[in-house]
């Protein structure tokens, strides 16, 4: 089978990876140009290996047919696909992370480079987000027109209004973009210094252990769960396990979710203290939205319409 919101959403994932190539690619000349002219200190070159590695995709999407089976398709070879793509993923990250400590002369120069205001961390974060609440909010349409009851809709409304607060407190609640002064009662109690939540008193300092067990718990939901709807699914009827196959979080993802823990986990407890910094909570915080990102628009392609697929030739 073939959806048609796949192959739509391949061409989307085309166009905005060439248009992030450009943009990335610009900021960099803009940190660069602010450099020469003496606004800033350093530049994030970190933007040209983003734009390059977006150019490279934005190639490979346009002219491959793989990236519309990856996304579209519905077989063993494309479901095996996606497997590897998840694995790939996990490694990436992983190298990523490792090759900027290696290419840091030291950890708060580490910190400075990634994790600095407008940084690519940051950014990526935000954009992900954004993208996360818009999906939840279109999937809560789809899920209106297939239960009679009004829960699931509701449901998934209140999960893209809870990315929104997420991505509100990543903005600081818009201090990001517009730079106001953090009034004196807030900077008093909150560790960044910033218009946020999560970083004031109590929550700052009790953040790290509740980051391990969300995101631990989350990593059981998506191991247990797929395991449990199999079951369940044996009692429905044909239209009914599609429904739910589609709500479902895909069994295969779960690799992702556990590179989450692990760095949750060695933050929290402070473990390989040499190796992961207190800032790499960061790294699993983008992980752990883009996941959240990709079963969202699984969901999203499979509430869908579907065809019969055709051998290509």
């Amino acid at each position: 089978m073939r959806y048609p919101r796949g192959v739509h959403l391949t061409r989307s994932l085309v166009i905005v990876l060439g248009s992030a190539s450009v943009l990335a690619a610009l900021i960099g000349l803009i940190q660069l140009v602010s450099v020469w002219v003496g606004i800033e200190a350093d530049a994030d070159m970190g933007w040209f290996f983003l734009a390059l590695a977006l150019a490279i995709l934005t190639v490979f999407g346009q002219s491959s047919s793989w990236l519309r089976r990856l996304l579209a398709d519905e077989d063993p070879s494309a479901h095996r696909a996606r497997r590897s793509v998840v694995w790939v993923l996990v490694s990436a990250v992983i190298l990523l992370i490792a090759g900027l400590k290696i290419g840091s002369t030291d950890t708060d120069a580490y910190k400075s480079l990634v994790f600095g205001e407008g940084g690519l961390v940051e950014w990526s974060q935000v954009i992900i987000l954004a993208s996360a609440c818009r999906v939840a909010w279109l999937i809560g349409a789809d899920l209106r027109g297939q239960f009679q009851s009004p829960f699931p809709h509701l449901l998934a409304r209140g999960f893209a209004v809870i990315l929104g607060l997420l991505l509100m407190e990543e903005l600081a609640w818009g201090q990001v973009i517009f730079g106001w002064e953090t009034p004196e009662s807030i900077r008093s109690i909150n560790a960044q210094q910033e218009t946020t939540l999560h970083n004031i008193g109590w929550f700052q300092d009790r953040l790290d252990l509740f980051v391990f067990l969300a995101t631990l718990t989350l990593l059981l939901i998506v191991v247990l769960v797929p395991r449990i709807s199999k079951r369940v699914l044996r009692r429905l009827s044909s239209q009914r396990q599609s429904l739910i196959q589609a709500i479902v979080p895909a069994s295969y993802i779960w690799p992702l979710f556990l590179l989450v823990v692990v760095l949750a986990y060695c933050v929290a407890t402070r473990s390989f203290s040499e190796v992961i910094v207190n800032r790499d909570q960061e790294w699993g915080e983008l992980v752990l939205y883009g996941s959240g990102l990709l079963l969202l628009l699984r969901t999203r392609i499979l509430l869908g319409p579907s065809e019969k697929k055709y051998a290509e030739f």
